[in-house]
């Protein structure tokens, strides 16, 4: 599991390092600039041509320090910098004069109908919050309109290394060579966007700078599932595992209920028992014979026997496809009242609770999983305005409600209650299709029932189902992919970590 750093925490690692460990700011700025210039060397040739257009701070030093590597490797560069503004950093001021005492110039305006190999911006790092604007606005324009290739040092300027957002302009990188640790905005669209392919380098600011401070944000890695997935004992029965309560489905929407009831199988459940109209009775005994199902006599859903599968769930999982009729507000709101277990909530589960927000307090923890437009219905915000502060969206949410909130984009963030957030780095555009959220919704659950914390649940349910959709994508290719397919991939990728 990686630690993913605002701009604070970064500042903070710095300068932990270098006050209490004594590493000198020079020696951190001489690794970051030969990561750069390997960056630049490994994609021109060795006598290539290189624009460095830098700024006053410390990573327009790391820009001319990159200058004199490059320089010293036999490539032509040139160097430009915003000029003085009695601002410039005392390292700063040392990189220049090191150029300067190479005979290396550097000048003060943009060359005019300069062809470059290599382009690198060095102008601002992560400490932007605001818009760039006068002539430092117009060389960024300058820049992406160039064909040479194009690398950020730390952070493209005009992207915010918080949250991801895009200013204008912003500097549009083919690389982004960042330093100790992913920044959140280089995880979040649409900054991931503006970065490019993204290497994070050592450059000698290690755990140790936290002093015992937790990151604010996590990002699984591949090796983490192994590690988070409980223990199965080899003497053990369908019990163990748990037993999930699913409420999902209506007529004409049978699917919902199986692709989530079935993910939750795959996940590692032991039982499922689904709450769904008699219409889909055989559609899902055809598809999931596994599962248990729950049908309303000719009277409705008796309130005993509803009651009764709330007692005998260890979790439960309601919403998808349940429409937002008078019967789905009420089994959704019986449920929610007498539910002591952990509750994974979804779909028209969070249209219904949009409208009675009351229904949120139950006496057991909550993972909602929205995506954007559900969000809207939740928090009273648009749309966009979420899509553009989605990690700081989730994280009020659940830290005003005390739950976990599993805000779905193409880089979904897990918030917890606790303020810790989870960006999800796996996943692909083949997942962008009807049922892939309920599939979500069955994997968190299943792993809930095996006795996993909302947090871990939520975070590697949401990393396991981004595995499975590229999977999935590898057999079908990204136009292809159904959820059904999703859903045999959860086991494909579960057999590969047991």
């Amino acid at each position: 599991m990686k630690r993913v750093v605002n701009s604070k925490e970064m500042k903070q690692c710095d300068e932990s390092t270098i006050k209490r460990f004594g590493v000198p700011s020079l020696v951190l700025m001489e690794r970051a600039a030969l990561s750069v210039a390997g960056c630049a060397a490994g994609n021109i040739s060795c006598a290539g041509s290189v624009l460095i257009v830098c700024g006053n701070g410390n990573n327009g030093a790391d820009g001319l320090a990159v200058a004199r590597l490059l320089y010293q490797k036999g490539m032509r560069v040139c160097v430009v910098q915003t000029e003085d503004n009695g601002k410039r950093t005392e390292e700063n001021i040392t990189q220049r004069n090191i150029l300067k005492a190479y005979g290396i110039p550097v000048l003060e305006e943009m060359p005019e109908n300069g062809t470059y190999q290599c382009v690198i911006e060095a102008l601002h790092g992560i400490g932007l919050t605001r818009p760039v604007t006068g002539k430092t606005a117009g060389w960024i324009r300058q820049m992406n309109q160039m064909e040479g290739y194009k690398i950020a040092v730390d952070m493209p300027c005009g992207v915010s290394a918080d949250h991801g957002a895009v200013y204008e302009p912003a500097f549009c990188a083919d690389a982004t060579v960042t330093f100790a640790y992913p920044k959140a905005g280089q995880l979040l669209y649409p900054g991931r966007e503006m970065c490019g392919m993204l290497t994070v380098a050592d450059i000698g600011i290690t755990d140790e700078s936290w002093q015992g401070r937790r990151p604010s944000c996590y990002a699984l890695e591949p090796a983490d599932p192994g590690q988070m997935l409980p223990v199965r004992p080899a003497r053990s029965h369908k019990g163990t595992f748990g037993r999930l309560l699913v409420f999902a489905g209506s007529k004409d929407m049978a699917g919902a209920a199986v692709f989530c009831a079935k993910a939750a199988y795959m996940a590692g459940c032991g039982l499922v028992k689904i709450i769904t109209p008699e219409e889909n009775r055989e559609v899902i005994q055809g598809t999931l014979a596994e599962a248990v199902l729950l049908t309303p006599g000719e009277a409705g859903f008796a309130p005993e026997d509803v009651a009764q599968a709330v007692r005998w769930a260890d979790v439960i999982a309601l919403g998808p496809g349940i429409g937002t009729g008078d019967v789905a507000c009420r089994l959704t709101g019986l449920i929610l009242e007498q539910a002591k277990v952990p509750v994974v909530i979804d779909a028209d589960g969070l249209n219904i609770i949009a409208k009675h927000p009351k229904l949120l307090k139950t006496g057991g923890e909550i993972i909602i999983t929205p995506h954007p437009g559900e969000m809207a219905g939740l928090t009273g915000k648009t749309v966009p305005e979420i899509l553009d502060h989605l990690a700081d969206t989730a994280l009020e949410f659940a830290i005003c409600h005390k739950l976990t909130c599993v805000l779905k984009d193409a880089a979904t963030v897990t918030a917890c209650a606790d303020g810790t957030f989870y960006i999800n780095t796996s996943g692909c555009s083949a997942m962008a299709k009807g049922g892939s959220g309920d599939v979500l919704t069955g994997i968190i659950a299943g792993l809930l029932a095996q006795g996993m914390s909302c947090e871990k649940a939520a975070a590697l349910g949401v990393f396991l189902h981004g595995l499975a959709g590229e999977t999935a994508a590898g057999s079908a290719g990204v136009y292809s992919v159904l959820a059904g397919d999703i859903v045999k991939a959860v086991g494909t990728v579960m057999g590969r970590i047991s």
